[in-house]
């Protein structure tokens, strides 16, 4: 499955759209970032990148989204670089990723790690013709039709 099935799935079950941009950050640099805004959550990442690269990316943002993360005001100027047509008072909490020093940024991989494990082993089980390992991999995992 991948993540942006999981973003439109969590979106409904929150309420408040999750919407996925690529975008062409500049290296060296943040891969991602989380944006919430009022009307939405925004995830961008690396546009210049491989698909599972940036699968990997939208997961760890998801995760600092699902652990309720918030960003060093600091990085306003950042911000304003980075993303010069987005006015300052829209985003109310905006992460950067650019490494894994602090709890919040292992946290968000640790989640982005169990969010694509899970999104491989319901897309393995949903393939038709499946084994009986994967059909038992999936009993074990649970019901699919959930956000995730």
């Amino acid at each position: 499955m991948p993540m942006s099935e999981v973003c439109r799935r969590l979106g409904e079950q929150r309420g408040k759209a999750i919407r996925l941009v690529a975008y062409p950050l500049e290296a060296p640099g943040p891969f991602g970032l989380w944006l919430n805004t009022p009307s939405a959550d925004y995830i961008l990442y690396q546009a210049e990148t491989t698909p599972a690269h940036q699968q990997h990316i939208i997961a760890h943002e998801l995760g600092h989204l699902l652990a309720g993360h918030s960003s060093d005001e600091s990085d306003d100027a950042v911000w304003q670089r980075l993303l010069p047509d987005i006015p300052p008072d829209v985003i109310r909490r905006a992460l950067r990723r650019t490494n894994y020093d602090t709890d919040q940024e292992r946290e968000a991989e640790n989640v982005a790690t169990l969010l694509l494990e899970r999104a491989a082993a319901i897309t393995a089980a949903m393939r038709p013709g499946r084994s009986s390992r994967a059909r038992r991999a999936q009993r074990a995992l649970g019901d699919d039709r959930e956000w995730l």
